[in-house]
């Protein structure tokens, strides 16, 4: 699914020029408006803060593609506020790199990314935001998406891709989503069947995940006060509910 130029949100303005409008990635941009409808406003100010996207029952929505964390003091005064948010968050499934001449401009290669996301891993920003799962009014919606990259290496970027920078991300596709607006919701990941108490072995065990990201998952439900330890087993930290 890629946003159609008759989509309600294509065609939406924005009506302020918030700090990332002129800085944010194409994917970023598209995924706001995708979720645009009828009567929406994109980058409209809520209490003197530019928000992504104001829905017209009043429900604020934030798209962050990285850093949750970086959301955090927005969402909690409009929260606080008793505005109510969704933060959503696109994770690559699949991600296709392009690579550019910086001299050209040509696309000299093409090539899929190893790396698969999928719902799961927005616990890897969870562990640093687990805020988001506890502040009353807030939901978290994950987008899995298809999604290209442009890459120009001009020996800018980091050296971890020997000099590669970002120049762009698109969005290609979605291919499925996820959300949790309540604590019952974020609780119910946990499988009722699985005897307490848990560890990231059992749990990534019962889920089909690895240990380390069951360990993400049992980390941020505690820290947002959804779960408490009880105790080891061996150096593994066990929850209950």
């Amino acid at each position: 699914m890629v946003l159609s130029p008759n989509a309600p949100g294509a065609l939406l303005a924005a009506e302020r020029a918030g700090i990332n409008l002129y800085s944010e990635r194409s994917l970023h941009d598209q995924v706001k408006r995708l979720l645009a409808g009828p009567g929406d406003r994109i980058e409209a100010d809520v209490g003197g803060r530019v928000v992504d996207l104001l829905r017209s029952d009043g429900t604020v929505v934030e798209v962050q593609t990285r850093h949750l964390y970086a959301l955090l003091p927005k969402v909690r005064a409009l929260a606080g506020a008793g505005i109510p948010v969704r933060v959503v968050h696109p994770v690559p499934e699949t991600l296709l790199i392009r690579r550019r001449d910086p001299e050209s401009g040509d696309i000299v290669s093409i090539r899929r990314s190893p790396k698969r996301g999928d719902l799961w891993s927005v616990f890897d920003e969870l562990v640093k935001a687990p805020d988001l799962i506890s502040l009353s009014g807030v939901a978290v919606e994950v987008l899995l998406v298809r999604a290209s990259e442009v890459l120009v290496r001009d020996g800018t970027g980091s050296w971890r891709r020997r000099g590669d920078r970002t120049e762009d991300r698109f969005l290609e596709g979605v291919v499925g989503a996820a959300s949790w607006d309540t604590p019952e919701d974020w609780l119910a990941l946990i499988p009722r069947d699985l005897p307490e108490p848990w560890s990231s072995e059992t749990l990534g065990r019962a889920l089909k995940i690895s240990p380390v990201r069951a360990r993400k998952v049992l980390y941020s439900l505690a820290r947002a006060g959804l779960l408490r330890e009880e105790g080891r087993e061996g150096r593994r930290k066990l929850y209950v509910r």
